[in-house]
């Protein structure tokens, strides 16, 4: 196969998989990919849901409407003989919302713009994931594949004189693995696969809580979420697949006191993409709450832009 061909194979298969998005990573985020790939994925989210943006606190009485820009920037590359990929994700947007309380006059028409949490990101292969060039990916065949993935979250936009913000003034560490199983055997095959994703998130506190809260100090539990996605590619460019999403735990605490708001969440949706060039790709989805306790809801509508690119003349100077 012409060195052409492979590289507009090997994007195909690379750039329909950088679908990360702050409410989970998404469909085919986590394939894998050869090394010296560069990526960088917009996204535009539309929420209406009674979660703040991070989708990690629960707002009981609040009627949120989200508008979010994540983008994300995304490099391949090898650590020894195995296969690492680093993300950095900026998420601008805005917010409006009404929250129910006792004082009418502050419960309507909050509003908020600027930043919501973002975070930098390494995944590193463990099993199934040599760092490999791209002429070495191309011969690769699919096969069951298991990254480490470690996620610092960090605040974005807040005021503590606010009653609502788009960031949290306080950062995350989250622990997990992402599981790629593939359903064909040869990678001349149209593509079936199902990814797995489960991680744990930790907080610090929040020792300047908004004034919606009275408290000194909010923490929050440990959340654990698992991510699921089964794709399957009906031809080389158009793939079509569903996502189903639990999690658990995320209680805040003011001074110590429960706010009685743990997240025990099911949600799913369906994802519909498309390889409009070799670099190019487009995918489109939504995704709600399918069940939940202290009535979640959240209904999202997202868009996802991906650009990849990786030096071709660079890799023929080592060929």
């Amino acid at each position: 196969m012409p060195l052409k061909n492979k590289y507009i194979l090997i994007l195909l298969f690379f750039s329909i998989s950088s679908g990360l998005f702050a409410q989970g990573d998404g469909p085919r985020a986590h394939l894998f990919a050869p090394k010296g790939v560069w990526a960088l994925n917009v996204k535009y989210l539309h929420l209406d849901q009674n979660l703040l943006p991070g989708d990690n606190i629960l707002v009981k009485n609040a009627d949120i409407k989200i508008q979010l820009f994540p983008t994300t920037f995304v490099h391949t590359f090898g650590i020894g003989k195995k296969f690492a990929r680093v993300f950095f994700m900026l998420n601008p947007g805005s917010l409006n919302a009404n929250i129910a309380t006792p004082i009418k006059e502050i419960n309507e028409g909050l509003t908020a713009s600027g930043f919501s949490d973002g975070y930098v990101a390494l995944e590193y292969g463990l099993i199934g994931a040599p760092a490999l060039n791209a002429l070495e990916f191309s011969k690769h065949q699919p096969q069951f594949s298991l990254n480490a993935l470690f996620k610092y979250w960090y605040s974005g936009t807040y005021n503590s004189e606010k009653l609502l913000n788009l960031g949290t003034n306080r950062s995350a560490f989250e622990f997990g693995a992402t599981m790629a199983i593939p359903f064909h055997k040869n990678i001349s095959e149209n593509a079936t696969w199902l990814e797995i994703i489960p991680s744990v998130q930790f907080y610090t506190k929040n020792n300047d809580p908004a004034r919606s809260n009275s408290a000194n100090v909010v923490e929050q539990d440990p959340l654990l979420i698992i991510e699921n996605h089964l794709t399957h590619n009906f031809t080389k460019k158009l793939w079509a697949g569903i996502d189903l999403r639990y999690q658990y735990g995320g209680t805040t605490k003011a001074d110590g006191i429960s706010d009685d708001n743990l997240n025990n969440i099911l949600g799913g949706g369906v994802n519909l993409g498309y390889q409009i060039s070799a670099p190019l790709s487009i995918f489109a989805g939504y995704d709600k709450i399918l069940a939940g306790d202290n009535n979640a809801k959240s209904n999202m509508l997202r868009v996802s832009v991906v650009f990849a690119y990786i030096n071709l003349k660079k890799l023929k100077q080592t060929l």
